[in-house]
């Protein structure tokens, strides 16, 4: 008989709402609870939710052909060009300056242009830290071969050089006989007619109204779309709005559209209000609800909608317990019950016992309301509460509950003003020491990190985690982050905080680290630039060679690993310096002990069946040895590292490795001074 192993209890936790949670079939329903998604189920958002943005950061045939189909008509100007004139600029002439501003669906015009070319696109990587493009030479264009290129040049750029730089850029994607579309604000570049071998072309924001209709297509067999979009008060809406807050409207058109019976005018108003995100009625509502209670049930049914009503309501007792408030907010005949309470929140109770909101997108509207009027103690002690909603006292956490949890998060951190995440720490450290939670943290902090809305301010405290923190859940959730998909679309910001986090020297850290690393090397697109960073950190003299001598060892835990990781470094020269260094450094010490030992055995293996790997081999430790003072000694440790590997008893069953042992104790012995002296 076996039993799963039972995951430890918060010892702050004296009783559990997830314990006492009706596990009734639960519908995957919500009315646009996570921003730029739908569905409550918080994997299945996050993960859909990623793979539009991935996407769109690389470009996909879907993704671009998806773009083209909802173009909203604009022109390019010089000549008024249309989006296919356009993009014969692009195929005859190769490089385009795209010429917008930020908000006006530039993006969009560039996706555009490339969709034309038929060949594979990505969008160029840039510092994100710095907000500054990449050297040249720090692009990994070996791994992306003949493509058609998007750079954006971060807004607002000042740098002098920027035009020596985009024609460095021109030359590179030349070389792999390649296109480039780059964007560019006015303020940025002046002159970008002055910038030699780019054709200019401007492009101005879509008509907002085309734009919202276009959006809305798959609407018309339901909904009479022309008439409502004039309906008051939308067209008030259009003044001003950028292509992403349209985006945004036509997403609350279809929340309030539920039900597309409702008169044109009460569809129209409920998507104001909740692309307002109720402000106006949720002030009136707290000014005419007063009772504890009823606002207490009111925040509860925003993280847990969809769920039993009795659980809501059992939820709401113990935020009342957590907030100390009386006795009989938390109970008693004389209070109102679940069914007053849901009149009184504007919810409804189907017959399965499950309660939601009737107005769209309140949920999230709530609790960005509550963010906002509330103080900092009030926002930490619900956070709290909602961190412990899916714990039990024994036993795994309640997985669905936590999802309902995290996507709450999500959706409010996403939807305040200058979007923050002050309390997604709160979610990390609370969740991290259940195993089964732990995808689930790495998905929210990694949707948060890539948000347009919050993406900023997340991955700056990633690194503010990663070199202050003293939290260890939290140092090892930012490593796991750092393995995960934000590396596609920030590889250089990934890499900065694991180099910080490397560089704190705490083991379970660094195995945290390590296994990023791992996870980064499995991936084409990241092994030259994680290399390089291993290599780094291997051949340094600080807290980081540790680091990256276990990270070498990791990748390359079996003998095709070893065979594969020497092939990356038999053309690179400059790499293999590098591993001069680290083994110089690892055999002045003691020699090499654990991973990295028996990492070298494997690549010892690999050298007896690759004449390449052997000749590579043989040069890194004899350069290794002769390195610097102490020579004799590390040669002395290398010959009997290869003794180790293979001892004379078994020179009769292993003929290769015995030839190669031999040979290369032979090389040191000559580059020895002192045996060469003999």
């Amino acid at each position: 008989m076996t039993t799963d192993p039972i995951e430890p209890t918060h010892p702050d936790i004296d009783d559990s709402y997830a314990d006492d949670i009706d596990e009734s079939p639960y519908v995957e329903e919500n009315s646009g609870q996570v921003a730029s998604s739908v569905g409550r189920d918080m994997v299945q958002n996050v993960h859909n939710w990623l793979g539009r943005y991935q996407a769109a950061r690389e470009l996909s045939d879907d993704f671009v052909q998806q773009t083209i189909s909802t173009f909203v008509k604009r022109t390019y100007n010089p000549g008024e060009l249309s989006r296919e004139a356009a993009a014969r600029i692009l195929w005859e002439r190769r490089h385009v300056l795209l010429v917008a501003d930020p908000g006006t669906g530039r993006r969009t015009a560039a996706v555009g242009l490339l969709g034309e070319v038929s060949l594979p696109r990505r969008e160029i990587p840039i510092n994100d830290d710095e907000q500054r493009l990449l050297p040249v030479d720090e692009v990994p264009w070996s791994s992306y071969g003949r493509s058609a290129y998007l750079l954006t040049v971060p807004p607002g750029s000042r740098n002098g050089r920027l035009r020596e730089l985009l024609i460095a850029y021109r030359e590179a994607v030349e070389k792999h006989d390649s296109y480039l579309v780059v964007l560019v604000d006015r303020k940025s570049l002046e002159r970008p007619e002055d910038v030699l071998g780019f054709t200019v072309l401007r492009v101005n924001a879509p008509s907002r109204e085309e734009l919202l209709s276009r959006l809305l297509d798959d609407q018309r067999t339901r909904l009479d779309v022309d008439a409502l979009l004039k309906t008051p008060p939308l067209p008030a809406m259009f003044e001003g709005a950028t292509p992403a807050q349209i985006a945004r409207l036509s997403r609350r058109i279809r929340a309030a559209a539920a039900d597309p019976q409702e008169p044109l005018s009460e569809i129209a108003g409920q998507a104001v209000q909740a692309y307002q995100s109720w402000d106006d009625e949720l002030v009136i509502w707290f000014e005419t609800h007063t009772d504890p209670r009823t606002r207490l049930f009111l925040i509860a049914l925003a993280f847990l909608q969809g769920g039993q009503a009795t659980n809501v309501l059992h939820a709401m007792e113990k935020l009342a317990k957590k907030l100390e408030e009386p006795a009989n907010v938390r109970g008693g005949i004389g209070a109102p019950g679940i069914r007053q309470l849901a009149k009184n929140v504007n919810a409804r109770i189907d017959g399965e016992h499950r309660i939601f909101f009737t107005l769209p997108s309140y949920d999230v509207a709530i609790l960005r309301y509550v963010h906002g009027d509330q103080s900092k103690a009030f926002r930490t002690n619900l956070w709290s509460w909602a961190s412990d909603l899916p714990i039990r006292r024994g036993g795994a956490p309640n997985a669905r509950v936590a999802e309902q949890v995290a996507s709450a998060m999500l959706a409010v951190t996403l939807s305040l003003p200058g979007a923050d995440a002050p309390e997604v720490r709160m979610l990390i450290e609370r969740w991290w020491s259940y195993q089964t939670l732990r995808p689930l943290v790495v998905k929210l902090m990694t949707a948060v990190a890539m948000s347009p809305e919050a993406g900023a301010a997340m991955r700056s405290r990633l690194n503010q985690w990663a070199v202050q923190s003293g939290s260890l859940p939290l140092l090892c959730a930012v490593a796991a982050a750092c393995g995960g998909a934000l590396a596609d679309a920030y590889p250089q910001a990934v890499l900065t905080r694991l180099n910080n986090l490397a560089g704190r020297r705490i083991d379970v850290v660094t195995d945290a680290v390590v296994e990023a690393v791992r996870s980064l090397w499995s991936r084409p697109q990241h092994r030259q630039a994680t290399l390089r960073q291993v290599l780094d950190w291997a051949a340094g003299q600080d807290q980081r060679h540790d680091a990256g001598l276990r990270a070498l060892a990791a990748i390359s835990e079996t003998l095709n690993e070893a065979q594969f990781l020497l092939g990356e470094l038999a053309g690179d020269a400059a790499r293999q310096i590098q591993l001069v260094q680290a083994l110089s450094l690892l055999f002045t010490g003691e020699g090499p002990q654990g991973g990295i030992r028996e990492a070298l055995f494997r690549w010892l293996d690999a050298a007896t069946a690759e004449p390449v790997c052997a000749g590579l081999i043989t040069n890194l430790m004899i350069h290794a040895g002769g390195t610097g003072e102490g020579a004799s000694s590390r040669f002395a440790r290398i010959s009997d590292l290869l003794y180790d590997w293979q001892p004379l008893d078994r020179d009769a069953q292993a003929p290769a490795a015995r030839e190669l042992r031999d040979r290369l104790n032979e090389r040191l012995h000559r580059a020895n001074p002192l045996g060469a002296h003999e």
